[in-house]
């Protein structure tokens, strides 16, 4: 791992310096951040699992002139004493650190968290351009977030737009979710996500926010027979009104689900397993906060 880091921060430096000539301002910072954890199920006949890992990053950012920025973040997830062979852990694979008995000349567990692009006044509009590989973080990460509490986090391929006039800002997310496409055969896996964004200071004592988002998902199929297309509308307020702090949102999904019937029945009303039969996406979700927040309060 001590080889791979000093590999990345060769790296940083390199990529950085080609832009020293022009730009004002080039920073570094990093995290180290150790963790020691405790998987357990409800099931009394396994025991619970503990092992420490650790979150390694480092930071590269040069302001190369007022409009250009650009952003790479090193990382690396490994856990204590394990060999290179990865595992899974709530639902993400990530990569492992080696073994105190063993070599560790042949790990490969540094790779981009991040590397982006910032364009300001993009084609001399009153939009700024993000280009690359970026966390997405979308209001109260309701439906889009880093999933900071992970250690790998999460981040995405995607380009986004941002036009910020008053106190209205409007956002389109294009999303790279997955490239699968065949050079040999006219197969088609991939998967995409458009999202527009929305947001108004200033209302009901706070602000208001819309999204729709429009997937595409070819990755389960052969070619494209069974691509699936569903769609995410909602609002949400967030905001302080007589001395509390509320949020309200509400969110319906809707569209195709896939032809689940050649697989498997998956408990949906009248769908036969073995059968070629589809099924539609139909769901909502409403969620209301309240707090109240007292300030000076010792104890």
């Amino acid at each position: 791992m001590k080889r791979n880091l000093y590999l990345a921060i060769a790296v940083a430096a390199v990529m950085v310096a080609t832009t020293i000539a022009e730009a004002a301002d080039v920073s570094f910072s990093g995290q180290i951040r150790p963790r020691f954890n405790i998987d357990e199920d409800h099931d009394s006949t396994t025991s619970p699992q503990e092992f420490f890992d650790t979150r390694v990053r480092l930071n590269a950012k040069a302001n190369v002139n007022a409009n250009t920025e650009v952003f790479l973040q090193f990382q690396s997830v490994g856990n204590w004493g394990a060999d290179g062979g990865g595992r899974t852990h709530n639902g993400t694979r990530v990569s492992t650190g080696g073994g105190g008995e063993q070599a560790n000349d042949n790990l490969s567990d540094v790779g981009f968290h991040q590397a982006y692009l910032t364009l300001k006044n993009f084609g001399g509009n009153a939009v700024d351009a993000k280009i690359g590989r970026q966390e997405i973080v979308i209001d109260g990460h309701r439906l889009f977030g880093h999933t900071g509490w992970t250690q790998g986090a999460q981040s995405a391929d995607a380009i986004r737009l941002t036009h910020a006039a008053g106190n209205h800002t409007l956002n389109y997310t294009y999303i790279m979710n997955s490239e699968g496409d065949s050079a040999t055969t006219s197969a088609n896996s991939d998967a995409t996500s458009h999202v527009v964004y929305a947001q108004t200071q200033g209302v009901m004592g706070g602000t208001l926010s819309g999204i729709f988002v429009a997937t595409s998902d070819s990755t389960s199929q052969t070619g494209s027979a069974d691509t699936e297309n569903w769609y995410t509308i909602g609002a949400r307020q967030k905001g302080k009104m007589g001395g509390l702090d509320y949020r309200v949102e509400f969110y319906h999904q809707f569209g195709d689900a896939g032809i689940v019937g050649s697989t498997c029945a998956c408990g949906i009303t009248d769908i036969v397993a073995g059968s070629a039969e589809s099924a539609d996406r139909d769901a909502q979700m409403f969620g209301v906060r309240v707090g109240k927040t007292f300030a000076n309060v010792k104890g």
